[in-house]
């Protein structure tokens, strides 16, 4: 008997990637590539077969958590890919809503239609403006987008039942014109990295249903835009002396 079957049945047994998969509610791929860019760890048994430790998941799925992780250290302002829905009402979800302010939910619903519409317009303006003086701008722009859709997102997942909702097909997730890989990026390229790879997380965080990966992502894209745009201006401040 394997090392793994022994230990199945232990208090952090071993996971397959379809038993993580249906338990996120994520497509298998989706927990393949968390592995392969090794935000989740695994051993390999067999061949072609991948085994998780549950406490590797819940390691990964606390590390996602915005409520978990600590302050930044220089105090980011919060301003404004589909809302989060809720789920149908049973059991202890009903029974903890029954003692609800019963504006919570109107008004959580509000601020996610709110930090959408911000994003969009952030977007929208970086996708039909071409790098020039106002790039910083703009960047700063999207970013306090993304931190407000962080600041809905996390509101939201605090009221019982409510998911976010899978997107089968989410790229681009955050592909302006002007952000786009390859572009005319000024600024450094391993911020500029760090920035895509955020937006790839991101697209993988939308096809699941767990709000505090799609919130972190989006707070993670949101810090590295204004370090780039902090950077910029500090550029154009010292060229101008």
């Amino acid at each position: 008997m394997s090392k793994f079957s022994r230990e199945h049945d232990t208090d952090n047994p071993w996971l397959t990637l379809a038993e993580i998969a249906e338990e996120l509610r994520v497509n298998p791929a989706t927990v393949r590539l968390w592995i392969s860019r090794g935000r989740l760890k695994a051993m390999r048994a067999g061949q072609r077969k991948l085994l998780v430790r549950r406490s590797e998941l819940d390691r990964m799925l606390v590390a996602s958590d915005p409520a978990k992780q600590p302050e930044p250290r220089e105090p980011r302002k919060p301003e404004p890919l589909r809302p989060v829905f809720d789920r149908p009402l049973a059991g202890q979800v009903a029974r903890a809503r029954a003692h609800m302010d019963p504006t919570v939910i109107p008004a959580a619903i509000k601020r996610m239609q709110e930090a959408e519409a911000v994003f969009d317009t952030a977007v929208s303006a970086s996708n039909n403006a071409p790098p020039d003086p106002g790039f910083p701008s703009r960047l700063r722009a999207v970013a306090a987008a993304c931190l407000q859709r962080a600041e809905a997102l996390d509101q939201a997942s605090r009221i019982p039942g409510f998911r976010w909702t899978p997107v089968s097909a989410p790229d681009p997730v955050i592909r302006s014109h002007e952000l786009r890989p390859g572009g005319n990026r000024p600024g450094a390229p391993h911020k500029w990295q760090t920035y895509d790879m955020a937006v790839e997380r991101l697209s993988i965080a939308v096809q699941g249903n767990v709000i505090s990966l799609v919130s972190h992502e989006f707070r993670e894209i949101g810090w590295v835009l204004n370090e780039i745009a902090d950077e910029l201006e500090s550029t154009a401040d010292e060229q101008h002396r």
